[in-house]
């Protein structure tokens, strides 16, 4: 179990959210969603809530900074966050200027801070083998401490897919340049640059069905290739729908197979796509990301990836009620790979404009059925066709009138 509390923190007014292997958060602009996926970002990662303990509030304020969330640090905010898994219970609590904590571990309970510390770096098991020898080594021989504290944030356990992705087919030769200009670039998002020039360095030819391209690195150019034709193009030229998908699909390929990640956000994955690619990129990143004690996180404007997370529940009810003698039927409508049952996904509205005045964050899942609301699904739909029917009426009108 994961839970998620912020008050007053930027433009997220009130939220609680209770995090499963999917998630999704869906709402207008400027609601909060990127502040509420920066928070689960950094909430989620297990090494960063570790170096939090050790380095109290002086740290979080470092990690705020990171993802650009330090313009709201003299907010009076209040953040919780509360982790129960592996019988382990933690729960992180931060007001301005203050962080409390404890963990419950075998049914005693303990607020020192190096004991949280360590519990949470083990919670984790660490894949990045280099990262973690070279931490090794620095702890077996004598070292700067400040060395090993940036060795060991390296180990990020939480991955963040910005939606300012598509510029990165356009400043990728820029990256020295941003570099030495850190100070006024977000952290998170040249650690995104980062991990995207070693995706393309482990896959300089890769095929992408789901774009109908391949992409090709040539010593510092990126092109790709149209499958229908063969015609190669730089990657700047391409579609915004390309460039803004592309670096998404290499940076999750690399992460999942090169890295291990506890926790997936990704900003906006339809960004610039027609509704069926959208679709199709929904699946995709599920069937990638989907597996024992991963989280992943969607914010999302549209309500296609909505409706399609509903058939791929609606695909776990049904499962639910028949058993497997029902999945023939269903693999011919979706892979079983993609089925989800209610208890693993969660999805909330954010914004007074779509959920009522006075409730800003809202669960989109009913209780009985464990599907999404009906009037979540066709709200937009309705509205358009209430237009509709009003100007058949104005015709209607107008046609009685000669």
């Amino acid at each position: 179990m994961k839970r998620i509390y912020v008050e007053n923190f930027g433009p997220v007014q009130k939220a609680e959210l209770e995090l499963r292997d999917i998630n999704l958060l869906i709402g207008e602009q400027s609601v909060g969603k990127s502040t509420l996926a920066k928070l689960i970002t950094i909430l989620t990662d297990y090494t960063c809530l570790g170096l939090i303990m050790c380095g109290e509030y002086p740290y979080w304020l470092r990690k705020l900074e990171e993802y650009g969330l330090d313009i709201y640090k003299d907010n009076n905010y209040i953040i919780k966050y509360d982790l129960d898994e592996n019988s382990t219970y933690f729960h992180f609590e931060i007001f301005k200027n203050k962080i409390d904590a404890y963990v419950i571990k075998n049914g005693e309970r303990s607020t020192n801070r190096d004991d949280i510390g360590k519990e949470l770096l083990s919670m984790k098991p660490f894949y990045h083998d280099e990262i973690f020898d070279k931490v090794k080594n620095l702890l077996s021989s004598p070292a700067d401490n400040n060395d090993i504290g940036k060795a060991i944030e390296l180990m990020y356990s939480s991955l963040y897919i910005p939606a300012e992705r598509i510029i990165y087919s356009v400043v990728s030769r820029l990256m020295p340049a941003l570099t030495l200009a850190k100070s006024t670039v977000p952290k998170n998002l040249l650690r995104f640059m980062v991990d995207l020039e070693n995706a393309k360095a482990t896959y300089p030819q890769l095929e992408m069905p789901l774009l109908d391209i391949s992409y090709i690195k040539e010593n510092s150019d990126d092109y790709f290739v149209i499958n229908t034709t063969k015609q190669k193009y730089l990657l700047s030229s391409a579609s915004s729908g390309i460039q803004s998908t592309l670096p998404l699909l290499l940076v999750l390929k690399y992460a999942i197979e090169k890295k291990e990640y506890s926790s997936f956000v990704v900003e906006e994955p339809e960004c610039n796509l027609f509704p069926e690619k959208q679709v199709e990129l929904l699946k995709h990143i599920i069937l990638l990301v989907k597996s024992e004690d991963r989280t992943l996180t969607i914010t999302t404007h549209s309500p296609y990836l909505l409706s399609a997370l509903n058939n791929y529940l609606f695909a776990g009810t049904l499962v639910a009620k028949y058993g497997s003698k029902i999945n023939p039927f269903i693999a011919n409508v979706l892979p079983l790979e993609q089925i989800l049952k209610p208890n693993e996904c969660s999805v909330y509205s954010l914004g007074e404009d779509i959920n009522g005045k006075g409730v800003y964050c809202k669960s989109l899942l009913n209780e009985n059925t464990g599907m999404i609301d009906f009037n979540s699904l066709d709200g937009i739909s309705e509205k358009m066709g209430d237009e509709f029917a009003r100007l058949k009426n104005a015709y209607i009108h107008m046609k009685h009138q000669k």
